[in-house]
């Protein structure tokens, strides 16, 4: 009996086996396909950047969030969205801003220049607190 190849001796067992699927004779595909490359992960989320704006709400008497992350250069901006309730934005230690009273939609912005923490409250309400990490 004539030898056959190896790649079609396989061929011919899996066809026997009810599978039609079968490589060529070349050893490197010999029997079996690649699976197909696997999906790119996706890209993970964008962080902030020099370009981006934080923003802040006043809601329900808080900071929403209190507590911000911004990188030098980063405008911050904060938002009364609390209705007919007056509100601040009042650096209390490690900056210098106030925004001086705020109804219902003003707006006010503040960009650090230097990293470190900065802790703010509103004048108004005293337990309303807020920080500001400010990172290079």
């Amino acid at each position: 009996m004539p030898r056959l190849p190896l790649t079609l001796l396989a061929c011919l067992t899996i066809a026997a086996g009810g599978l039609v699927a079968c490589g060529d004779d070349d050893e490197d595909s010999a029997g079996s396909s690649s699976p197909p490359p696997a999906a790119a992960p996706p890209p993970p989320a964008a962080s902030a950047s020099s370009g981006d704006e934080v923003k802040v709400t006043m809601k329900a008497i808080k900071y929403v969030p209190e507590d911000v992350t911004a990188k030098v250069g980063q405008k911050i901006t904060w938002e009364n969205t609390d209705g007919d309730i007056p509100h601040t934005v009042t650096a209390s230690d490690g900056a210098d801003f106030d925004s001086g009273n705020m109804t219902a939609g003003d707006t006010f912005s503040y960009t650090p220049t230097e990293a470190g923490e900065i802790a703010y409250f509103c004048k108004i309400h005293s337990n309303q607190k807020g920080t500001i990490t400010v990172e290079e």
